[in-house]
């Protein structure tokens, strides 16, 4: 409920899901559903991981808002770096 009351007073400045598939919608930011108004916000994350046993090495792919990590000794490793546009 809040941050549909948030995208209510502070509208995402992006179209819509809903514009870009083709059923623009022409509701003002008050009259949308938290569902509408969640939709902007759908984006997409990866993360995979290849384990080769014979050369003892492990590959570490990722996309998106998302980190790999692995525990070793109780101590968190960081596998991937943070995508980001400029890199």
């Amino acid at each position: 409920m809040f941050l549909g009351d948030l995208r209510r007073a502070f509208p995402p400045k992006k179209p819509p899901l809903f514009a870009l598939l083709g059923k623009d919608n022409k509701k003002e930011p008050s009259e949308l559903t938290n569902e509408e108004l969640n939709l902007d916000s759908i984006g997409c994350t990866s993360n995979v991981i290849y384990i080769d046993n014979e050369l003892k090495k492990i590959f570490v792919a990722n996309a998106g808002d998302s980190r790999c990590c692995m525990a070793r000794a109780g101590e968190a490793v960081e596998m991937s770096v943070d995508h980001k546009p400029d890199s």
